[in-house]
């Protein structure tokens, strides 16, 4: 069996045990008041990262890698992106039949994330959502990482929205920024623009969401090392 084919079976496998134990309710604010407030905090954190951007993000031309169903780009077009130039990869192909059922409009492509047909220097910015913090195999985490780099334009821009504690929990990653700067070559390879602290760690989080929503945002304040999630954005070598 082909390498490509191998992970999108173990990805696949992930997400049946990960809903089978967590409940296929599990991120939907509709039905889990557990996660509206941790949304919103994620949703904030981005929000305010690409507020440090220059230019019109509008123009711009957007890569999603392990994109899943195509919803993180949902904030995207809310935000008035032109659904043309977004672009999106995953390795598992029933999450792209399901994202492009429901918006067709968008470019996403089943693929191996590590192994990226675009263009080099094709994007002025690549994001992942939650996807590195899932990745416990180092070489296959660098290798998506040096794709990243590799299609984003010579000073152009790295978004990562994920966890920076793995909270001891086998599977599980945390994307520190001792990880960030190992991968993505800091110092070197790219710089870090900002940081954006987003939303509590899960089980905090999702209590204060369901029981005391009021608290959330000034805990986050209050208690900073108890914000799992962060966004940071790196700016590309211009010389890369």
């Amino acid at each position: 069996m082909k390498v490509a084919a191998v992970r999108e079976k173990q990805t696949g496998e992930w997400y049946e045990r990960y809903y089978t134990t967590k409940g296929d309710d599990r991120s939907d604010a509709l039905r889990n008041p557990g996660v509206l407030f941790q949304n919103l905090a994620f949703e904030k954190s981005i929000v305010e990262a690409l507020r440090r951007l220059p230019g019109d993000k509008r123009s711009w031309k957007i890569l999603d890698v392990g994109c899943g169903a195509g919803f993180s780009m949902l904030r995207l077009l809310s935000h008035g992106l032109e659904p043309e130039r977004l672009y999106g990869i995953d390795i598992e192909q029933s999450r792209i039949d399901r994202g492009l059922r429901r918006f067709p409009a968008l470019n996403l492509l089943h693929g191996d994330a590590s192994d990226m047909d675009f263009e080099s220097n094709s994007f002025d910015l690549a994001m992942e959502s939650t996807m590195f913090v899932q990745l416990t195999d180092e070489p296959m985490a660098q290798g998506i990482a040096d794709e990243m780099l590799r299609v984003v334009k010579p000073g152009g821009y790295i978004m990562l929205t994920d966890w920076r504690y793995s909270f001891g929990r086998p599977g599980y990653r945390a994307l520190s920024r001792t990880r960030i700067a190992n991968l993505f070559g800091v110092g070197t390879r790219s710089s870090v623009v900002c940081r954006r602290h987003g939303a509590l760690i899960p089980l905090l989080g999702r209590a204060l969401s369901q029981y005391a929503s009021s608290l959330y945002f000034p805990l986050c304040k209050l208690l900073a090392p108890l914000v799992g999630q962060v966004t940071v954005i790196l700016q590309k070598s211009k010389t890369q």
